[in-house]
């Protein structure tokens, strides 16, 4: 990134109203340009939260600007002053700045994926676990968050693309105790890129190889049943729909047209969170199993009941990988 001011002076000036100015103003920038290498990353969380580029890049820095009541920006500052080496030159600052914000990009993005997808949030914590358990590295590079080798520092050579990730065959991925080994071998002998792995795109393979590739305990290592995606899902759904017919339907709140309708939608929203994809409006749902509901209808009568359900799904899946 090539700034149009001297990110150095900023820092080295927080306390002048102008800089902490050219601060945001390079830092929105910075945030923006890194979304545009996340894009097939970031579509989905845009559409299912109805957000454009530009209120995600705000929405994920912000908390970067917090202010005390002398209006200094603490978190850039203890940033700075944590930050080792010491920042003592322009290429310096704008490595540091490029990392910060890569690095609050990359939480808001999980938090949001975590929030939306039950299946994202399950996989990444398994991940991290053996990241850790394994003495693995994370690296971020343009604008994503890769795992390496323990002996690795740094990605000195091109990085996988995600139609080349995604043709790796899926026997590398059946042994969960050494998977990192055996996508490191991969690369390695297999390719020409760089020995790393990118995380996000590790997390969507193992959703559609398996979401149970992960399934390890920090008690024991005992044999745990692997359950696929699919089955998961028609048990929280089974789960939720007698929810459904047990609080409304028996109650007189919907009568049996109803439930066979919101089944339907249920069903739909169902296998669109599988892939995290869930359309923004659950509204459109509705559309596609009754054109003569009107979205005022839709309000009125369907809309919180539904929200209410879709919300219970996502509960119910995120238990029944637990279990």
């Amino acid at each position: 990134m090539k700034a149009e001011v001297e990110i150095l002076s900023t820092l080295s000036n927080l306390n002048c109203p102008a800089s902490r100015k050219q601060l945001i103003e390079v830092s929105y920038k910075t945030a923006l340009t890194y979304l545009k290498y996340n894009f097939r990353k970031v579509k989905k969380i845009l559409i299912s939260e109805e957000l454009t580029p530009q209120e995600l890049a705000l929405d994920a820095i912000s908390s970067l600007f917090e202010s005390d009541e002398e209006k200094r920006f603490v978190v850039i500052e203890k940033a700075v002053k944590r930050w080792n080496p010491p920042i003592n030159s322009e290429k310096e600052a704008e490595f540091f700045l490029n990392k910060l914000i890569a690095s609050r990009i990359e939480q808001h993005i999980s938090l949001l994926l975590r929030q939306s997808d039950p299946f994202f949030s399950r996989i990444l914590d398994k991940i991290n676990y053996q990241i850790k358990k394994k003495v693995l590295k994370k690296s971020n590079f343009l604008g994503n968050v890769y795992i390496l080798p323990s002996h690795s520092d740094k990605i000195t050579s091109s990085v996988i693309k995600e139609e080349d990730f995604n043709a790796i065959p899926l026997a590398i991925f059946s042994n969960r105790e050494n998977l990192f080994e055996n996508i490191f071998n991969y690369l390695k002998n297999e390719t020409s890129f760089a020995i790393a792995i990118p995380l996000n795109l590790l997390i969507f393979r193992l959703k559609e190889v398996e979401t149970s590739l992960f399934e390890v305990s920090e008690v024991t290592s005992d044999y745990l049943e692997k359950r696929n995606v699919d089955s998961i899902v028609e048990s929280a759904l089974k789960i939720t729909l007698d929810k459904f017919e047990k609080s409304y339907i028996k109650k007189g709140k919907f009568d049996n047209d109803d439930f066979s309708l919101i089944e339907k939608v249920l069903k739909d929203i169902a296998f669109d969170l599988k892939d995290g994809g869930v359309s923004p409006g659950l509204y459109k749902y509705f559309v596609v199993h009754n054109s003569e509901i009107t979205h005022e209808i839709y309000l009125s009568r369907y809309r919180n009941t539904l929200e209410y359900l879709f919300k219970i799904l996502k509960q119910n899946i995120a238990i029944e990988l637990r279990d």
